[in-house]
Protein backbone atom coordinates (compact mmCIF):
# COMPACT_ATOMS: atom_id res chain seq x y z
CA UNK A 1 0.00 0.00 0.00
CA UNK A 2 1.64 3.08 -0.59
CA UNK A 3 1.74 6.26 1.90
CA UNK A 4 -0.37 8.20 -0.62
CA UNK A 5 -3.61 6.39 -0.52
CA UNK A 6 -6.16 6.43 2.50
CA UNK A 7 -8.21 3.72 4.31
CA UNK A 8 -11.66 4.04 3.44
CA UNK A 9 -14.97 3.36 4.44
CA UNK A 10 -18.62 3.70 3.11
CA UNK A 11 -21.28 3.91 5.72
CA UNK A 12 -24.76 4.08 5.11
CA UNK A 13 -27.32 6.40 6.61
CA UNK A 14 -31.00 5.12 7.14
CA UNK A 15 -34.04 6.84 8.78
CA UNK A 16 -32.94 10.41 7.33
CA UNK A 17 -36.57 11.23 6.76
CA UNK A 18 -37.78 10.00 10.05
CA UNK A 19 -38.50 13.21 11.91
CA UNK A 20 -37.81 11.79 15.13
CA UNK A 21 -34.13 10.53 14.34
CA UNK A 22 -32.19 12.53 16.73
CA UNK A 23 -28.55 11.09 15.72
CA UNK A 24 -27.21 8.50 13.82
CA UNK A 25 -24.15 6.33 14.77
CA UNK A 26 -22.06 4.53 12.07
CA UNK A 27 -20.72 1.54 13.43
CA UNK A 28 -16.93 1.72 14.61
CA UNK A 29 -14.50 2.23 12.29
CA UNK A 30 -11.37 0.54 12.23
CA UNK A 31 -8.70 3.26 10.57
CA UNK A 32 -5.50 3.02 8.79
CA UNK A 33 -3.30 -0.13 9.20
CA UNK A 34 -5.56 -1.94 11.46
CA UNK A 35 -5.62 1.00 13.67
CA UNK A 36 -8.57 2.17 15.62
CA UNK A 37 -9.47 5.37 15.91
CA UNK A 38 -9.56 7.70 19.01
CA UNK A 39 -11.42 4.83 20.57
CA UNK A 40 -8.46 3.28 22.48
CA UNK A 41 -5.56 6.25 22.07
CA UNK A 42 -5.14 9.65 24.47
CA UNK A 43 -4.11 12.16 21.64
CA UNK A 44 -3.11 11.36 17.90
CA UNK A 45 -2.58 13.03 14.51
CA UNK A 46 -4.84 11.79 12.28
CA UNK A 47 -5.55 13.13 8.16
CA UNK A 48 -9.25 12.78 7.42
CA UNK A 49 -11.18 13.07 4.94
CA UNK A 50 -15.55 12.99 4.77
CA UNK A 51 -17.68 12.38 1.62
CA UNK A 52 -21.42 12.89 1.35
CA UNK A 53 -21.73 10.68 -2.06
CA UNK A 54 -24.23 11.36 -5.11
CA UNK A 55 -24.47 9.66 -8.21
CA UNK A 56 -22.72 12.58 -10.00
CA UNK A 57 -19.74 12.82 -8.87
CA UNK A 58 -19.82 16.54 -8.81
CA UNK A 59 -22.17 17.05 -6.78
CA UNK A 60 -20.39 15.33 -3.97
CA UNK A 61 -19.78 17.23 -1.03
CA UNK A 62 -16.15 16.68 0.67
CA UNK A 63 -14.65 17.88 3.66
CA UNK A 64 -10.88 17.22 4.16
CA UNK A 65 -8.64 17.95 7.13
CA UNK A 66 -6.21 17.13 9.82
CA UNK A 67 -6.47 16.89 13.73
CA UNK A 68 -5.56 14.98 16.90
CA UNK A 69 -8.34 13.15 18.52
CA UNK A 70 -8.84 12.11 22.15
CA UNK A 71 -10.56 9.08 23.66
CA UNK A 72 -14.63 10.43 23.30
CA UNK A 73 -14.32 13.41 21.86
CA UNK A 74 -16.47 14.55 19.21
CA UNK A 75 -15.00 16.33 16.11
CA UNK A 76 -17.19 17.37 12.58
CA UNK A 77 -19.19 19.90 11.07
CA UNK A 78 -22.58 21.76 12.09
CA UNK A 79 -23.32 23.00 8.59
CA UNK A 80 -21.84 19.97 7.07
CA UNK A 81 -24.72 20.65 4.16
CA UNK A 82 -28.30 22.18 4.33
CA UNK A 83 -31.35 19.52 4.91
CA UNK A 84 -33.70 21.24 2.23
CA UNK A 85 -30.68 20.09 0.17
CA UNK A 86 -30.01 17.19 0.95
CA UNK A 87 -33.72 16.18 0.27
CA UNK A 88 -34.25 17.91 -3.07
CA UNK A 89 -30.68 17.46 -4.65
CA UNK A 90 -30.43 13.46 -5.26
CA UNK A 91 -28.53 12.55 -2.25
CA UNK A 92 -31.47 10.33 -0.71
CA UNK A 93 -31.07 6.84 -2.34
CA UNK A 94 -34.29 4.53 -2.93
CA UNK A 95 -34.37 3.44 0.75
CA UNK A 96 -34.37 6.96 2.10
CA UNK A 97 -30.52 6.80 2.93
CA UNK A 98 -27.26 8.56 2.63
CA UNK A 99 -24.12 7.38 1.84
CA UNK A 100 -21.26 8.98 3.52
CA UNK A 101 -17.48 7.96 2.68
CA UNK A 102 -14.91 7.84 5.45
CA UNK A 103 -11.28 8.42 5.13
CA UNK A 104 -8.22 7.99 7.00
CA UNK A 105 -4.79 7.85 7.80
CA UNK A 106 -2.04 9.14 10.47
CA UNK A 107 -0.53 12.61 9.45
CA UNK A 108 2.60 10.97 8.04
CA UNK A 109 4.38 7.93 7.94
CA UNK A 110 6.41 8.25 11.38
CA UNK A 111 3.17 8.24 12.97
CA UNK A 112 1.89 4.80 10.98
CA UNK A 113 4.94 3.55 12.04
CA UNK A 114 4.55 4.48 15.74
CA UNK A 115 0.75 3.84 15.88
CA UNK A 116 1.52 0.38 14.13
CA UNK A 117 4.18 -0.78 17.50
CA UNK A 118 2.19 1.02 19.88
CA UNK A 119 -0.91 -0.78 19.07
CA UNK A 120 0.50 -3.77 18.20
CA UNK A 121 1.87 -3.62 22.07
CA UNK A 122 -1.46 -2.70 22.90
CA UNK A 123 -3.37 -5.57 21.11
CA UNK A 124 -0.65 -8.27 22.66
CA UNK A 125 -1.28 -6.43 26.15
CA UNK A 126 -5.26 -6.84 26.07
CA UNK A 127 -4.52 -10.68 24.65
CA UNK A 128 -2.98 -11.49 27.81
CA UNK A 129 -5.33 -9.63 29.48
CA UNK A 130 -8.16 -11.44 28.01
CA UNK A 131 -6.19 -14.67 28.48
CA UNK A 132 -5.00 -13.97 32.02
CA UNK A 133 -9.08 -13.77 32.80
CA UNK A 134 -10.40 -16.73 31.29
CA UNK A 135 -7.77 -18.80 32.70
CA UNK A 136 -8.34 -17.29 36.18
CA UNK A 137 -12.04 -18.09 35.18
CA UNK A 138 -11.25 -21.67 34.24
CA UNK A 139 -9.47 -22.70 37.03
CA UNK A 140 -12.22 -20.91 39.25
CA UNK A 141 -14.79 -23.19 37.29
CA UNK A 142 -12.43 -26.12 38.02
CA UNK A 143 -12.23 -25.51 41.89
CA UNK A 144 -15.69 -25.21 41.57
CA UNK A 145 -15.96 -28.23 40.17
CA UNK A 146 -14.29 -30.36 42.53
CA UNK A 147 -15.89 -28.91 45.26
CA UNK A 148 -19.32 -30.12 44.12
CA UNK A 149 -17.69 -33.42 43.54
CA UNK A 150 -16.55 -33.79 47.06
CA UNK A 151 -20.10 -32.72 48.20
CA UNK A 152 -21.31 -35.01 45.85
CA UNK A 153 -19.11 -37.89 47.00
CA UNK A 154 -20.61 -36.91 50.30
CA UNK A 155 -23.79 -37.96 49.54
CA UNK A 156 -23.03 -40.89 47.52
CA UNK A 157 -20.59 -42.33 50.18
CA UNK A 158 -21.40 -42.20 53.62
CA UNK A 159 -19.25 -41.30 56.41
CA UNK A 160 -17.71 -44.32 58.13
CA UNK A 161 -18.49 -44.69 61.64
CA UNK A 162 -14.87 -45.03 63.44
CA UNK A 163 -14.34 -46.34 66.49
CA UNK A 164 -10.79 -46.53 68.94
CA UNK A 165 -10.35 -50.16 70.73
CA UNK A 166 -7.02 -50.38 72.77
CA UNK A 167 -6.05 -53.98 73.56
CA UNK A 168 -4.56 -53.67 77.18
CA UNK A 169 -2.20 -56.30 79.03
CA UNK A 170 -0.89 -57.29 75.61
CA UNK A 171 1.63 -59.70 76.90
CA UNK A 172 -0.68 -61.64 79.48
CA UNK A 173 -2.66 -62.03 76.87
CA UNK A 174 -0.25 -63.64 74.13
CA UNK A 175 0.87 -65.62 77.04
CA UNK A 176 -2.71 -66.53 78.15
CA UNK A 177 -3.55 -67.73 74.78
CA UNK A 178 -6.94 -65.51 75.36
CA UNK A 179 -8.74 -63.37 72.39
CA UNK A 180 -10.10 -60.13 73.56
CA UNK A 181 -13.18 -58.43 72.53
CA UNK A 182 -14.19 -54.71 72.08
CA UNK A 183 -17.26 -52.80 74.09
CA UNK A 184 -20.04 -52.34 71.74
CA UNK A 185 -19.94 -50.20 69.00
CA UNK A 186 -22.36 -48.48 67.25
CA UNK A 187 -23.13 -46.84 63.48
CA UNK A 188 -25.13 -44.04 62.83
CA UNK A 189 -27.69 -46.61 61.37
CA UNK A 190 -27.69 -48.43 64.91
CA UNK A 191 -25.74 -51.52 63.81
CA UNK A 192 -24.21 -52.87 67.01
CA UNK A 193 -20.61 -54.11 66.17
CA UNK A 194 -17.49 -55.83 67.73
CA UNK A 195 -13.83 -56.34 67.26
CA UNK A 196 -12.18 -59.56 68.06
CA UNK A 197 -8.32 -59.70 68.26
CA UNK A 198 -6.67 -62.92 68.95
CA UNK A 199 -3.45 -61.81 70.95
CA UNK A 200 -1.19 -64.78 70.19
CA UNK A 201 -2.87 -65.88 66.75
CA UNK A 202 -6.11 -67.65 65.67
CA UNK A 203 -6.31 -71.15 64.83
CA UNK A 204 -3.39 -71.69 61.45
CA UNK A 205 -1.80 -68.13 62.83
CA UNK A 206 -1.37 -68.99 66.36
CA UNK A 207 1.66 -67.75 67.84
CA UNK A 208 3.37 -66.13 64.88
CA UNK A 209 0.09 -63.83 63.92
CA UNK A 210 -1.96 -61.53 65.04
CA UNK A 211 -5.68 -61.86 64.68
CA UNK A 212 -7.88 -59.49 64.25
CA UNK A 213 -11.98 -60.13 63.06
CA UNK A 214 -15.00 -58.20 63.02
CA UNK A 215 -18.26 -58.99 64.06
CA UNK A 216 -22.16 -57.35 63.22
CA UNK A 217 -24.25 -58.48 66.97
CA UNK A 218 -27.04 -56.54 65.82
CA UNK A 219 -28.49 -54.30 62.76
CA UNK A 220 -29.27 -55.07 59.36
CA UNK A 221 -27.10 -57.59 57.64
CA UNK A 222 -25.84 -56.72 54.47
CA UNK A 223 -23.13 -54.98 52.50
CA UNK A 224 -20.36 -52.77 54.01
CA UNK A 225 -17.79 -50.88 53.87
CA UNK A 226 -14.94 -51.69 56.11
CA UNK A 227 -11.10 -50.45 57.41
CA UNK A 228 -9.50 -52.04 60.15
CA UNK A 229 -6.38 -50.59 61.13
CA UNK A 230 -3.30 -50.94 63.72
CA UNK A 231 -2.08 -47.69 64.80
CA UNK A 232 1.51 -46.89 64.91
CA UNK A 233 2.87 -43.18 66.06
CA UNK A 234 4.53 -43.00 62.33
CA UNK A 235 1.45 -42.99 60.10
CA UNK A 236 3.43 -44.67 57.57
CA UNK A 237 3.71 -47.88 59.41
CA UNK A 238 -0.01 -48.20 60.41
CA UNK A 239 -1.60 -51.37 59.10
CA UNK A 240 -4.76 -51.30 57.41
CA UNK A 241 -7.28 -54.05 56.01
CA UNK A 242 -10.12 -52.10 54.24
CA UNK A 243 -12.68 -53.14 51.57
CA UNK A 244 -16.53 -54.36 51.30
CA UNK A 245 -17.84 -57.44 52.59
CA UNK A 246 -21.41 -58.66 53.30
CA UNK A 247 -22.04 -59.28 56.77
CA UNK A 248 -24.60 -61.52 58.57
CA UNK A 249 -25.57 -61.42 62.03
CA UNK A 250 -23.50 -62.66 64.59
CA UNK A 251 -21.10 -64.08 61.86
CA UNK A 252 -17.45 -62.96 62.26
CA UNK A 253 -15.55 -61.78 59.00
CA UNK A 254 -11.63 -60.87 59.23
CA UNK A 255 -7.96 -61.74 58.91
CA UNK A 256 -6.14 -65.41 60.43
CA UNK A 257 -2.76 -63.32 59.39
CA UNK A 258 -3.90 -59.65 60.38
CA UNK A 259 0.27 -59.26 61.10
CA UNK A 260 3.00 -61.35 62.05
CA UNK A 261 3.69 -60.94 65.87
CA UNK A 262 7.42 -60.55 66.19
CA UNK A 263 7.02 -57.81 63.12
CA UNK A 264 4.77 -55.94 65.37
CA UNK A 265 6.78 -56.24 68.74
CA UNK A 266 10.06 -54.72 66.50
CA UNK A 267 8.88 -52.31 64.91
CA UNK A 268 6.80 -50.48 67.60
CA UNK A 269 3.25 -51.10 67.79
CA UNK A 270 3.23 -52.30 71.09
CA UNK A 271 3.36 -49.10 74.15
CA UNK A 272 5.83 -50.30 76.49
CA UNK A 273 4.32 -48.16 78.98
CA UNK A 274 0.83 -49.55 78.88
CA UNK A 275 1.78 -52.90 77.20
CA UNK A 276 -1.01 -52.06 74.48
CA UNK A 277 -2.42 -52.52 70.81
CA UNK A 278 -4.10 -49.54 69.78
CA UNK A 279 -7.04 -50.01 66.69
CA UNK A 280 -9.03 -48.14 65.15
CA UNK A 281 -12.05 -49.50 62.97
CA UNK A 282 -14.37 -47.74 60.76
CA UNK A 283 -17.65 -48.99 58.61
CA UNK A 284 -20.27 -47.28 56.13
CA UNK A 285 -22.38 -48.87 54.02
CA UNK A 286 -20.92 -48.86 50.33
CA UNK A 287 -23.17 -46.07 48.78
CA UNK A 288 -25.79 -43.58 50.03
CA UNK A 289 -28.95 -46.15 48.52
CA UNK A 290 -27.91 -49.04 50.32
CA UNK A 291 -27.47 -46.58 53.09
CA UNK A 292 -31.65 -45.29 53.10
CA UNK A 293 -32.60 -49.09 52.11
CA UNK A 294 -30.77 -50.28 55.34
CA UNK A 295 -32.44 -47.22 57.56
CA UNK A 296 -36.31 -48.26 55.91
CA UNK A 297 -35.49 -51.78 57.08
CA UNK A 298 -34.40 -50.73 60.52
CA UNK A 299 -37.63 -48.80 60.46
CA UNK A 300 -39.60 -51.74 59.55
CA UNK A 301 -37.75 -53.71 62.40
CA UNK A 302 -38.35 -50.73 65.08
CA UNK A 303 -42.14 -50.74 64.32
CA UNK A 304 -42.40 -54.35 64.55
CA UNK A 305 -40.68 -54.09 67.75
CA UNK A 306 -43.42 -51.35 68.98
CA UNK A 307 -45.63 -53.88 67.74
CA UNK A 308 -44.64 -56.34 70.01
CA UNK A 309 -44.28 -54.48 73.51
CA UNK A 310 -47.75 -52.83 72.71
CA UNK A 311 -48.89 -55.80 73.30
CA UNK A 312 -46.94 -56.92 76.14
CA UNK A 313 -47.78 -53.45 77.76
CA UNK A 314 -51.35 -52.82 76.60
CA UNK A 315 -54.01 -55.44 77.22
CA UNK A 316 -56.23 -57.18 75.53
CA UNK A 317 -59.94 -56.17 75.04
CA UNK A 318 -61.94 -58.46 76.86
CA UNK A 319 -65.35 -59.14 74.47
CA UNK A 320 -68.26 -60.60 74.36
CA UNK A 321 -71.60 -60.48 71.74
CA UNK A 322 -75.05 -60.39 72.64
CA UNK A 323 -78.35 -60.61 70.33
CA UNK A 324 -81.15 -58.79 70.60
CA UNK A 325 -84.47 -60.74 70.59
CA UNK A 326 -88.07 -58.83 69.07
CA UNK A 327 -86.90 -55.65 68.17
CA UNK A 328 -90.04 -55.11 66.33
CA UNK A 329 -92.18 -55.90 69.12
CA UNK A 330 -89.62 -54.08 71.79
CA UNK A 331 -90.09 -50.30 69.40
CA UNK A 332 -93.94 -50.22 70.24
CA UNK A 333 -92.92 -50.68 73.59
CA UNK A 334 -91.39 -47.97 75.84
CA UNK A 335 -89.47 -50.40 78.04
CA UNK A 336 -85.56 -51.57 78.26
CA UNK A 337 -83.44 -55.11 78.46
CA UNK A 338 -80.37 -55.47 79.59
CA UNK A 339 -77.73 -58.01 77.67
CA UNK A 340 -75.82 -60.52 79.35
CA UNK A 341 -72.96 -59.49 81.24
CA UNK A 342 -69.46 -59.33 80.12
CA UNK A 343 -67.21 -60.04 82.98
CA UNK A 344 -63.89 -59.29 82.00
CA UNK A 345 -60.14 -60.85 82.50
CA UNK A 346 -59.71 -58.91 86.21
CA UNK A 347 -63.93 -59.71 86.98
CA UNK A 348 -65.22 -56.53 86.45
CA UNK A 349 -69.11 -57.48 85.28
CA UNK A 350 -70.17 -54.92 82.47
CA UNK A 351 -73.52 -54.55 80.43
CA UNK A 352 -75.63 -52.72 77.66
CA UNK A 353 -78.96 -51.37 78.65
CA UNK A 354 -80.90 -50.81 75.74
CA UNK A 355 -83.73 -49.19 74.69
CA UNK A 356 -85.18 -50.32 71.20
CA UNK A 357 -87.77 -47.85 70.95
CA UNK A 358 -85.34 -44.89 72.25
CA UNK A 359 -85.04 -42.64 75.62
CA UNK A 360 -85.90 -39.86 76.55
CA UNK A 361 -85.99 -37.00 73.99
CA UNK A 362 -85.19 -40.10 71.40
CA UNK A 363 -88.23 -41.99 71.91
CA UNK A 364 -90.18 -43.44 69.06
CA UNK A 365 -87.73 -42.83 66.37
CA UNK A 366 -84.25 -43.82 68.05
CA UNK A 367 -82.51 -46.54 69.28
CA UNK A 368 -80.49 -45.68 71.96
CA UNK A 369 -77.70 -47.93 74.21
CA UNK A 370 -75.89 -47.22 77.63
CA UNK A 371 -73.07 -48.50 79.02
CA UNK A 372 -72.93 -49.76 82.59
CA UNK A 373 -69.91 -51.15 85.08
CA UNK A 374 -72.65 -53.68 87.61
CA UNK A 375 -69.33 -54.59 89.69
CA UNK A 376 -65.56 -53.50 89.66
CA UNK A 377 -63.95 -50.48 91.10
CA UNK A 378 -65.93 -47.23 90.68
CA UNK A 379 -64.31 -44.33 88.80
CA UNK A 380 -62.19 -47.05 87.09
CA UNK A 381 -60.74 -45.73 83.62
CA UNK A 382 -61.47 -48.09 80.44
CA UNK A 383 -61.13 -48.04 76.60
CA UNK A 384 -64.41 -49.00 75.25
CA UNK A 385 -65.69 -50.00 71.70
CA UNK A 386 -69.37 -51.23 71.60
CA UNK A 387 -70.42 -52.21 67.86
CA UNK A 388 -73.97 -52.64 66.09
CA UNK A 389 -72.60 -55.61 63.72
CA UNK A 390 -74.00 -55.62 60.05
CA UNK A 391 -75.75 -58.90 59.47
CA UNK A 392 -73.85 -59.40 55.83
CA UNK A 393 -71.53 -56.53 55.17
CA UNK A 394 -68.92 -56.41 58.61
CA UNK A 395 -67.07 -53.01 56.98
CA UNK A 396 -70.50 -51.62 57.36
CA UNK A 397 -70.55 -51.91 61.52
CA UNK A 398 -71.22 -49.18 63.70
CA UNK A 399 -68.42 -48.45 65.80
CA UNK A 400 -68.57 -46.47 69.04
CA UNK A 401 -65.15 -45.98 70.72
CA UNK A 402 -62.91 -44.36 72.92
CA UNK A 403 -61.72 -43.63 77.12
CA UNK A 404 -63.88 -42.97 79.91
CA UNK A 405 -63.79 -42.85 83.24
CA UNK A 406 -66.60 -45.31 84.56
CA UNK A 407 -68.40 -45.20 87.81
CA UNK A 408 -70.57 -48.27 89.66
CA UNK A 409 -74.09 -48.28 88.02
CA UNK A 410 -74.29 -44.82 86.29
CA UNK A 411 -75.20 -45.74 83.11
CA UNK A 412 -72.99 -43.74 80.13
CA UNK A 413 -73.38 -43.62 76.53
CA UNK A 414 -75.91 -42.79 73.36
CA UNK A 415 -79.68 -41.75 73.55
CA UNK A 416 -79.63 -41.34 69.61
CA UNK A 417 -77.12 -43.99 68.96
CA UNK A 418 -79.19 -44.83 65.08
CA UNK A 419 -82.66 -44.14 63.80
CA UNK A 420 -85.17 -46.57 63.37
CA UNK A 421 -85.55 -45.54 59.69
CA UNK A 422 -81.70 -46.34 59.24
CA UNK A 423 -82.31 -49.62 60.93
CA UNK A 424 -83.84 -50.79 58.16
CA UNK A 425 -83.24 -49.36 55.24
CA UNK A 426 -79.37 -50.14 55.86
CA UNK A 427 -80.18 -54.02 56.89
CA UNK A 428 -79.03 -53.87 60.18
CA UNK A 429 -82.03 -55.31 61.41
CA UNK A 430 -82.30 -58.74 60.52
CA UNK A 431 -86.20 -59.11 59.17
CA UNK A 432 -86.33 -63.14 59.28
CA UNK A 433 -84.95 -63.63 62.51
CA UNK A 434 -85.85 -59.79 63.71
CA UNK A 435 -82.61 -59.18 66.03
CA UNK A 436 -79.90 -56.37 66.25
CA UNK A 437 -76.46 -58.07 67.11
CA UNK A 438 -74.34 -56.28 69.26
CA UNK A 439 -70.35 -56.76 70.22
CA UNK A 440 -68.74 -55.15 73.59
CA UNK A 441 -65.26 -54.86 74.03
CA UNK A 442 -63.59 -53.44 77.37
CA UNK A 443 -59.77 -52.92 78.59
CA UNK A 444 -57.98 -50.85 81.10
CA UNK A 445 -55.72 -48.49 78.84
CA UNK A 446 -52.15 -49.94 80.11
CA UNK A 447 -51.18 -53.09 81.75
CA UNK A 448 -50.06 -50.37 84.97
CA UNK A 449 -54.01 -49.47 85.70
CA UNK A 450 -54.88 -52.91 85.06
CA UNK A 451 -52.51 -54.19 87.80
CA UNK A 452 -53.86 -51.20 90.17
CA UNK A 453 -57.38 -52.22 89.32
CA UNK A 454 -57.08 -55.74 90.02
CA UNK A 455 -55.58 -55.14 93.52
CA UNK A 456 -57.89 -52.75 94.21
CA UNK A 457 -60.44 -55.00 93.50
CA UNK A 458 -59.00 -58.20 95.36
CA UNK A 459 -58.71 -55.72 98.49
CA UNK A 460 -62.61 -54.68 97.84
CA UNK A 461 -63.69 -58.78 97.58
CA UNK A 462 -61.34 -59.35 101.14
CA UNK A 463 -63.11 -56.62 102.75
CA UNK A 464 -66.92 -58.36 101.69
CA UNK A 465 -65.57 -61.84 102.87
CA UNK A 466 -64.71 -60.58 106.08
Amino acid sequence: MRWSEYDSNVITICNIRDPTTSIVLSKQYTGYGRIPVATERVSEGYQYTVELLHDDVTRQVKFQSEDHFKVGEIRGYQKFIRVRRLLEEGYLNEEGSILIRLSIRPANLALRCQYQEEYQTLKEDKLRTQFNTQLNQNAMRIKSLRDDNVSLQALVYPEYASNIFVVRNFTALREAQEDICSDNAYDDLGCCWRLIVYANGDKEGRDEWLSVYLRLLEGIPGSYEYCVELLHNDAAKTVKMEGTQSFDIQERFGWTRFARLDWICANGFVSEEQDALYFRFSLRPPNYKAKCEYHHLLRLDAKRECELLKRELIPAYSTMTYTLRNVSEMQRKDSFIYSDPLVDDLGFSWRLLIYANGHNEARGNHLSIYLILFEGVSASRFEYRVELLHPQNPTANIKMEGVNVFKLKKIWGWPQFMDHERLQEEGYLDQSADTLEFRLSMCPPDIKLKCEYQQEFIRKLKEHQK
